[in-house]
């Protein structure tokens, strides 16, 4: 019994995919001494390329610069006006590489060259024949570094530019004050960095609060105002911007701890320890001379001033924001946090710079002009952009990377549940709750990393990649040509240039290690590995197995008797990386006969009730009275409804079986549903990235009752409820297996 899994080839494995590649027989060697011609507008990314072939690969081109780019030059890079924004052309043939590009658009033509690049260093580089013609669908392309809980060095953000920069990713969201922290110089307040960089220390003996959100003591350090225009500078010549994000009013612990005046002080004069900020003139003529500096430092056109997560109840015991909602009539907290953003908004105006934000800058009133980052969920960003605010979507779960990327027993402890790269490539940022007016107001989507629990460098690469990849597709490619089976397959042939950049990937899973019931008494399953040189151990007795355990190279076939139930534990072992371990769950079950029922009365689909309700809890569910009747028959594609409602649908009929075998249920849900088969639970409400889930069964011809439910939402709106397989891995549609 092999259940195959089908893969599609990847066109030239070029992350993200681009609009157009045509590929041609053939390939170009790239030699000593070539040269590069370029004319002064694209002098930049020549020398780039030019840096990156001699670091990389031992090979020294040169660049020339001309007024009019010769024709019979090797490489040749062209200036271009194009309308489109960072559009590129890309052209290879035996004799010569031709990149066309408007500035931006030339370094991201240079980017897909570079991933073509086959060879090591020493050896003879060739480069496969194509056209390429791209352009980017998103504007806002981003990655955030949280430098405030554990300080990274500016090599190390160099670095993290670097690879932002090979996948096209065009905005570093600087996270450089917080609780934990305050990493920037400013020159007007010294302290800031004297005291506010060193939280760690001062924890340690004992005059600032323990920093317990944090896996260890922290680390101390800040960025001298050189050491940031020596960042803005490598990155600007990447053609990314950098945002920086100065936090107010909460998440200020640091600044308070250095200049106790910007706390809340209560009715006494005392000013007790607070991570917030009292609303006095002296807090906003302290911070706008801050963001004084800070606008001089970076050219971005945007400041990100936080807004997140406010202790706003801090504020009843300021006498200094009592008497500010006397005096603006205020009733509300959240007015308090309006007026404080409102002011900064002032602010920044006036000096040509625009506002963004967390979502919580909604409460209390939005910022005329603002920009609202969506972090807590979509639904920020919605209304916001229903507002025709420009939005940023950065949502949980599937942008935030500090989630752990798998539940293995040695990942890297992290906030919240798993997210693992499929999750992030599904994502769309443009909610099919907005109308296409509404939609142009999403700007992109940005991956979001804080780092309480990443103490080092290698360990905050090994929780980007590879899910920075797709991340890179989504806001980069069209809608239309997504295909996450192509995708895995290009992702999985980029680790050859995560070793040569030298970057901590997590490997991949293991094909075929997954939660299994079944109805036969024998299991049998290949399981396959991506990667070439990868290594298993596995036991079959519920215990892993030790590290002087005979490895097996892949495929490793398993035949094993299932009575009851057995676990299959084992840890993969790929050369010059890590080590991953995988467990899966095997069980039987007993499926009863199917029904005699009349097949000529029956209808295609199956029956469904939609529920437009607040309710979360599955019994009450069958209470509800608002709900819709309908057949489902494009097996599961329910759109939710628009609004703070939970949209569950609940289905019935039968599962409609011809031919006598084995076949294979899983779902194509995100998140499966609960689902019956007569009496039996065969899928519950899982991740099934996470918590891979099917359904082995050899069954005979005939009706087998099906029933469910499931939360309907953006995400599976476009997805498949139940997918069926046969033994031999053809896939079979649901038009005929499903019927009521």
């Amino acid at each position: 019994m092999l259940f195959y899994c089908t893969s599609v080839v990847a066109q030239l494995h070029i992350i993200p995919q681009p609009v157009s590649v045509v590929e041609h027989k053939g390939q170009f060697v790239l030699k000593n001494s070539a040269v590069i011609a370029v004319t002064s507008e694209n002098e930049i990314v020549a020398n780039y390329f030019q840096h990156y072939l001699l670091t990389t690969y031992g090979l020294k081109l040169r660049v020339k610069l001309y007024k009019d780019v010769p024709a019979n030059a090797a490489i040749r890079i062209y200036a271009t006006n194009d309308s489109v924004k960072s559009a590129y052309n890309l052209q290879v043939s035996p004799k010569a590489i031709i990149v066309k590009g408007n500035g931006a658009g030339a370094f991201y033509g240079i980017q897909s060259l570079i991933q073509l690049i086959n060879g090591n260093h020493g050896e003879k580089l060739v480069i496969p024949l194509c056209d390429i013609k791209d352009y980017p669908r998103f504007g806002w392309r981003g990655l955030s570094l949280d430098v405030s809980r554990h300080f990274f060095t500016v090599d190390e953000v160099k670095k993290y530019i670097d690879i932002m920069a090979h996948y096209k990713l065009d905005v570093l969201h600087w996270h450089l004050t917080d609780d934990e922290g305050w990493r920037i110089q400013i020159k007007q307040y010294p302290l800031l960095t004297e005291v506010g960089s060193k939280m760690a220390y001062y924890s340690k003996i004992g005059k600032f609060r323990k920093l317990d959100n944090l896996i260890d003591e922290g680390r101390d350090g800040f960025y001298t105002q050189d050491d940031i225009r020596s960042v803005v500078k490598y990155a600007q010549d990447r053609f990314i911007d950098i945002l920086p994000e100065i936090e107010m009013p909460g998440h200020s612990a640091a600044a308070a701890f250095a200049y106790p005046e910007l706390r809340c002080k209560d009715s006494t004069g005392l000013r007790p320890t607070t991570s917030m900020l009292d609303p006095s003139e002296y807090t906003f003529t302290f911070y706008e001379h801050v963001l004084g500096e800070v606008m001089q430092l970076f050219p971005n056109k945007y400041i990100h001033i936080g807004g997140d997560e406010a202790e706003m109840t801090d504020w009843l015991k300021s006498p200094t924001a009592i008497a500010l909602m006397k005096r603006e009539h205020f009733t509300d907290l959240r007015q308090i946090q309006s007026y404080f953003i409102k002011r900064i908004e002032r602010y920044l105006l006036a000096n040509k710079k625009k506002l963004i934000g967390w979502d919580e800058i909604l409460k209390g009133g939005l910022a005329p002009s603002a920009t609202v980052m969506s972090w807590e969920g979509e639904e920020g960003g919605i209304i916001a952009a229903k507002m025709h605010h420009d939005v940023v979507m950065t949502p949980l779960p599937q942008m935030y990377f500090d989630a752990p990327q798998a539940k293995d027993e040695n990942e890297p402890i992290g906030w919240n549940d798993p997210v693992t790269w499929q999750m992030v490539y599904n994502y769309e940022p443009q909610s099919i709750r907005l109308s296409p007016q509404e939609a142009t107001y999403i700007l992109g989507a940005q991956a979001n990393i804080w780092t309480e629990k990443i103490g080092t460098y290698k360990h905050l690469e090994y929780m980007i990649y590879p899910r920075l990849l797709a991340e890179a597709e989504l806001t980069w490619s069209p809608v239309a040509d997504k295909d996450i089976n192509r995708f895995e397959q290009a992702m999985y042939a980029h680790y050859r240039l995560f070793k040569l950049w030298g970057v901590n990937a997590r490997i991949p899973d293991v094909y075929g290690l997954e939660g299994v019931l079944t109805n036969k008494s024998i299991y049998t399953q290949t399981l396959t590995y991506p990667l070439p040189g990868a290594a298993i151990r596995y036991n079959l007795n519920r215990k892993l197995p030790d590290t002087n355990a005979t490895a097996s190279a892949f495929p490793v076939a398993i035949k094993t008797p299932v009575v009851d139930s057995l676990i299959i534990k084992a840890y993969v072992t790929y050369p010059g990386q890590q080590r991953i371990i995988q467990s899966a769950a095997l069980k039987h079950i007993d499926i009863a006969p199917p029904l005699s029922v009349n097949t000529a009365t029956l209808n295609s689909g199956l029956n469904c009730l939609i529920y437009k309700t607040t309710l979360s809890n599955l019994p009450a569910l069958d209470t509800g009275r608002n709900f819709i009747n309908t057949v489902l028959t494009e097996n599961g594609h329910i759109k939710p409804f628009v609004g703070l409602y939970n949209t569950w649908v609940k289905f019935n009929g039968y599962l409609k079986i011809d031919t006598e075998g084995d076949y294979k249920i899983t779902s194509g849900f995100e998140i499966s549903p609960i689902m019956f088969l007569g009496k039996v639970i065969i899928l519950s409400n899982q991740n099934k990235y996470v918590e891979p889930q099917a359904v082995i069964l050899h069954l005979q011809k005939g009706l087998y009752p099906l029933l469910g439910y499931y939360l309907a939402d953006d995400t599976n709106s476009r997805q498949s409820l139940i997918n069926l397989t046969t033994a031999d891995g053809k896939s079979l549609n649901a038009a005929g297996f499903l019927f009521h």
